[in-house]
């Protein structure tokens, strides 16, 4: 039961980081790149790599019990090498703060506040989270566990209202697969499952070094991530087509938007949908705010401060204005996958490689 205490925290914080904005242009991106009925499975097959690549993380994390990778970089590999890696993988923290809140602005300036400055909604958003962040890791845990039933209500209600839509010729052939193709396709699916790797941060401040109770918070974790997005394709290849999707910006908004219900009070329904949207945004960005904070900290050896708050919240802030549209913004995107490489594969890797040399020092 104590174990159960302890992981529920943990997988509703992966989980909350993880769904962010892959839910809303996944299906676009997937179309154009598999362009089948059946690329769901490309979704399977990028949460089987995300599982394998965590297990991964959490082999080197073990040998470092109530260490980050802010702390374990410098110790295998110097100081100054080691804070090299730190310095990319805040980078990383902050390019994907960036994107995640730059793509939510051009949400809800297209489909709420249309005549709002993107400048003032992202400032809403990043002022926010500084604030949240200022508490510590265990209240933006108590966060996340507050706001979680509302995210999964609401994408409950929109599968339900949604499923009647469902055109079934959109679905077949059932059995085609393009093997080639579906596994073209785990490249980008694969990426709409980081998350999980911020591990390697909140392992500083809890002791996750037990196999039992870190297999089931992966499990669950990108477990129902993955199923959450298997669900969501269905019903946008059910209801739009995979025609469709290849040319729809935001297919998961525009599938809420084809909801109508006769006499009903309420008529706009992707604006419920985009209600608990924005709260996976929220939940994301402050995951990986906490992350870029905390490890400018330790690199430059600091405590945390309004300072080191602010200059994130400032770099973040500037980074999410340098596109100047929707089509820069989706190129800044895939400029963020080979950051993603490092800082998923490479930096874990690389200390796992040098930390076998450590032990043979020993």
């Amino acid at each position: 039961m104590q174990n159960n205490q302890h992981s529920l925290p943990m997988i509703i914080f992966f989980i909350s980081t993880i769904v962010g904005v892959g839910i809303v242009t996944l299906p676009r991106e997937t179309a154009t790149v598999v362009g089948q009925p059946n690329m769901w499975i490309s979704v399977i097959l990028g949460g089987a790599v995300a599982f394998v690549n965590v297990i991964f993380i959490f082999m080197l994390m073990k040998k470092f019990p109530l260490k980050t990778v802010y702390d374990v970089g410098p110790e295998l590999m110097g100081k100054w090498v080691g804070k090299l890696l730190n310095v990319i993988f805040i980078a990383y923290t902050i390019a994907i703060s960036a994107y995640v809140i730059r793509t939510m602005a051009e949400i809800v300036n297209y489909y709420l506040l249309d005549k709002t400055p993107k400048f003032v909604v992202l400032l809403v958003l990043v002022l926010s989270c500084m604030y949240l962040v200022s508490s510590g890791l265990p209240n933006i845990l108590l966060f996340l566990q507050l706001y979680f039933p509302i995210i999964i209500f609401m994408f409950l209600l929109l599968t339900l209202l949604s499923i009647k839509n469902i055109e079934p010729t959109h679905l077949r052939p059932i059995f085609y697969m393009d093997g080639p193709d579906l596994v073209k396709g785990v490249n980008t699916t694969f990426f709409s499952f980081v998350g999980y790797e911020l591990l390697m941060v909140i392992s500083g401040e809890r002791n996750l070094t037990k196999w039992k109770p870190m297999l089931i918070i992966f499990g669950w974790s990108i477990g129902s991530v993955c199923f959450l997005y298997v669900l969501f394709f269905i019903l946008n290849i059910g209801v739009l087509s995979v025609e469709e999707l290849k040319v729809i910006t935001f297919p998961t908004i525009e599938m809420a938007k084809a909801i109508e219900f006769q006499g009903f009070f309420f008529e706009r329904f992707e604006l419920l949908f985009l209600f608990g949207w924005i709260i996976t945004i929220f939940t994301t960005l402050t995951a990986y705010y906490y992350s870029a904070m905390l490890g400018l900290c330790k690199t430059i050896n600091c405590q945390k401060s309004l300072l080191t708050n602010g200059v994130i919240g400032f770099l973040i802030l500037m980074l999410s204005l340098l596109p100047s549209g929707i089509t820069e913004l989706f190129s800044y995107g895939s400029y963020l996958n080979y950051l993603s490489y490092a800082s998923l594969i490479a930096i874990p890797l690389l200390l796992w490689l040098f930390s076998f040399k450590k032990e043979a020092i020993k």
